[in-house]
């Protein structure tokens, strides 16, 4: 009996317990073992006993036996189950199963009942261990609730954006399509204009000042509009094919000085060239020139009248570094943060909104990286990292 009564006092809900309630509810226990994995009481049967256990783990399911089967919670003994529909008199809600071989004591309803009208301090304390059963099994489901609503929220989101991504590469892929099919027919009439400019500059050169001059321009935005055909011809394969030639930064640099300088002195902005690299670099000369027309394309249109803007070239025993560096508007963190998205642009001055999404599709094809650093006000840095043999 002094057994009994020490292991009953081990059960949180019987703890408070005066020896004689105790006493008087040992004397209802019968001694009673179940195997691993055993059914001790079953979901939806009427509640005959209820059950102190001593040792071993039970687990609580609901649809115990079908398809939808769930556990609810693990009970470690020492611990009392099979409470609750003694007390509220109603069928069982969930199966309990042994989970480990369970030593304990079986309490038939009948009897309990009994000493719960006799003995109101064991029907008080069995009121308040249900009452800490169902705090706990509230602030266990309101916990799993706002987790799940968590996890549905984030897949919801995640699915907007997948929707989204995908609507958005099916507008692009035709867009696309249908830029690679007119630009094609736009390359040849623009070769026309250009060819007849660079002839009218020719004639014309000594001659007239003012027509040499619209001539010029002709030719210059002609050469800008094929510059943007081959942007939106890149964009439209989805792959970037580079032709690998040596060259030195000196003949990259010239090549963007004839193609820029007559621009930006137009604007009075400051080109400053800064060339310490003396070697000889494999790359795709024609792409790599095409990314700092761009990058010098839109510091420029950063750039306020009297600016300055350094493009310089240095290089490590594995990569040349090309750096340009502005004194313009700079960009915010949202800016940075699309700044390679295809059509995107904060320019009121034109584009198509896919220079820089071309510039980091050529420099990732040649293995290369590209770094931005910006500050509003203060201007952008943009280098461009190419490894030396790709």
């Amino acid at each position: 009996m002094d057994y009994l009564i020490k292991s009953l006092r081990r059960i949180d809900t019987f703890s408070e317990l005066s020896e004689s309630d105790l006493a008087a509810l040992a004397g209802i226990c019968i001694p009673a073992q179940y195997p691993t994995r055993s059914v001790i009481a079953r979901e939806g049967l009427g509640a005959e006993s209820l059950f102190a256990l001593v040792s071993g783990t039970v687990g609580i399911w609901i649809d115990y036996d079908t398809e939808k089967a769930d556990l609810l919670a693990l009970r470690e003994a020492p611990c009392l189950v099979g409470e609750m529909s003694v007390a509220d008199e109603l069928p069982r809600s969930a199966t309990i199963v042994a989970g480990s071989p369970v030593d304990g004591y079986s309490i038939e309803a009948r009897f309990f009942k009994k000493l719960l009208t006799n003995r109101g301090s064991i029907a008080l304390s069995l009121m308040r261990g249900i009452s800490r059963i169902v705090r706990t099994s509230n602030d266990t489901f309101v916990s799993e609730l706002r987790k799940r609503n968590e996890e549905l929220t984030k897949a919801n989101e995640e699915l907007r954006k997948a929707h989204r991504q995908l609507v958005r590469q099916e507008r692009l892929s035709s867009l696309g399509k249908f830029s690679s099919m007119i630009i094609h027919d736009f390359r040849n009439p623009l070769s026309v204009i250009k060819g007849y400019a660079d002839l009218l500059e020719l004639k014309l050169d000594g001659k007239s000042y003012t027509l040499h001059k619209y001539a010029s321009q002709i030719r210059r935005e002609t050469s800008k509009l094929t510059g943007l055909t081959g942007e939106l011809l890149d964009y439209s394969r989805g792959e970037t094919r580079l032709v690998y030639s040596p060259v030195t930064v000196q003949e990259l640099f010239g090549e963007l000085k004839e193609d820029i300088e007559t621009k930006l002195s137009a604007r009075e902005l400051d080109l400053i060239w800064d060339n310490q690299f003396k070697g000889i670099v494999l790359l795709d000369s024609s792409r790599i020139t095409r990314v700092l027309i761009n990058l010098l394309d839109n510091a420029q249109k950063a750039c306020n009248r009297k600016g300055e803007i350094r493009i310089s070239a240095r290089g490590t025993e594995e990569e040349l570094v090309l750096t340009i560096k502005d004194s313009g508007v700079g960009m915010d963190s949202d800016t940075l943060q699309h700044v390679f998205d295809p059509f995107y642009s904060t320019s009121d001055r034109g584009g198509t909104g896919l220079g820089m999404h071309i510039v980091k599709t050529v420099v990732e094809a040649h293995k290369g990286t590209i770094d931005i650093s910006s500050k509003v006000g203060v201007g952008t840095e943009i280098s461009v990292r190419l490894p030396l043999n790709p």
